[in-house]
């Protein structure tokens, strides 16, 4: 696929979006809902992110996986010929360890290889570089297309540079902070499916519910040094294929001082889910009128990778009692809801969505 890039203004994605967002509450006194452009929540606490200028809220969610970790000897028991740990990695870290596949992060541990893993194998095509607000850029991944936001929608933000090659991209910089009701100042992301804005890739998304055999996907990030608050989050629109109807969101980070929509369900802590790797801290609530459920690792357990099919998080939330409305799966994305800058190199690695 020739991959091109599109730019559009603020005032453009207004009148053709549905609008991105990741709803996230804050441990800072918040309101009960925010203005057009920016999601809401039912409680006195929360917050939440909009997108490019439409009044639907998002949320943010984050998965389970492992550590980025050091394949090979010194990175503890990293498998051979995987540069980073897997979902299943339990090794010991390191600093760096160079055995068996290559170095890995020195914040990770080691982990054995994943030998099913589709991850760091995609040839990526659509590159470019943006410090606009608001960019969109149509890009792809073994010839599946995806696309790119920028939006750094929220009214704390300041500025950013973003960069982009396929579906890997970095916050090569960042400044802002959050709003007054906590909301983040920006959500860079790369999506599947109908989602905020006008285009709508040929990826397989939207799809019924009950005509998907799977919808797997994974992703790989790196902080690459930066501790702040952000989040790195799934954020899987549910509906009817054009309309939103509610939100599962699966975390990989929680931030010290934010999160998610909703209230911790105390019926469902440390819990895990069939065939997924890690536990998970349950929340859940509303968000402008829709449910959301959010599978949430734990705060300092970040993950760095994983690989899951989105329906499993579906058939969880429906054997909990905490399905949402919708019959069909909108759209999957992942990103990072950035709270506060300054943010330097943090990267969504790789990136996949599989629909059969």
């Amino acid at each position: 696929m020739q991959a091109l890039t599109l730019t559009k203004s603020f005032a453009r994605l207004t009148l053709t979006a549905t609008l991105v967002a990741g709803c996230s509450g804050s441990s800072d006194p918040g309101g009960d809902g925010g203005a057009t452009g920016s999601g809401g929540l039912p409680t006195a606490s929360g917050s939440t992110s909009g997108g490019a200028g439409s009044g639907d809220g998002s949320t943010t969610g984050g998965t389970g996986g492992t550590s980025v970790g050091t394949g090979g000897a010194s990175g503890g028991t990293g498998g051979a010929g995987s540069s980073v740990g897997t979902t299943a990695g339990t090794g010991g870290g390191g600093a760096a360890g160079t055995g068996g596949g290559g170095a890995g992060d020195s914040t990770g541990t080691g982990g054995t290889a994943n030998p099913g893993s589709e991850l760091g194998t995609g040839a990526m095509e659509g590159s470019g570089r943006s410090s606009e607000r608001y960019e969109t850029g149509l890009v792809s991944r073994d010839g599946r297309p995806y696309v790119l936001i920028t939006n750094g929608w929220g009214p704390g933000f300041d500025s950013h540079t973003v960069s982009w090659e396929g579906t890997s991209f970095t916050v090569e910089s960042m400044s802002g902070s959050a709003g007054s009701m906590g909301q983040p100042a920006s959500y860079p992301t790369v999506f599947c499916g109908r989602y905020s804005v006008r285009e709508v890739p040929d990826c397989g998304l939207p799809a019924p519910s009950a005509s998907i055999t799977s919808l797997r996907t994974g992703w790989r990030w790196a902080k690459n040094g930066n501790e702040g608050q952000y989040n790195a989050a799934y954020d899987i629109w549910m509906g009817n294929g054009t309309q939103l109807q509610g939100y599962l969101m699966v975390w990989l980070r929680d931030p010290t001082r934010f999160q998610p929509a909703g209230q911790p369900n105390a019926a469902h802590q440390g819990v895990t889910v069939a065939n997924v790797p890690g536990t998970w801290n349950i929340w859940n609530g509303m968000v402008n009128g829709l449910p959301i459920v959010n599978w949430v690792r734990a705060e300092g357990n970040d993950s760095y990778e994983i690989e899951f099919d989105v329906m499993d998080f579906v058939r969880d939330a429906q054997t909990r009692g905490l399905s949402v409305p919708g019959n069909q799966v909108n759209a999957v994305a992942v990103g990072f809801e950035i709270w506060e800058g300054p943010i330097t190199n943090l990267k969504s690695v790789d990136f996949y969505v599989d629909v059969n």
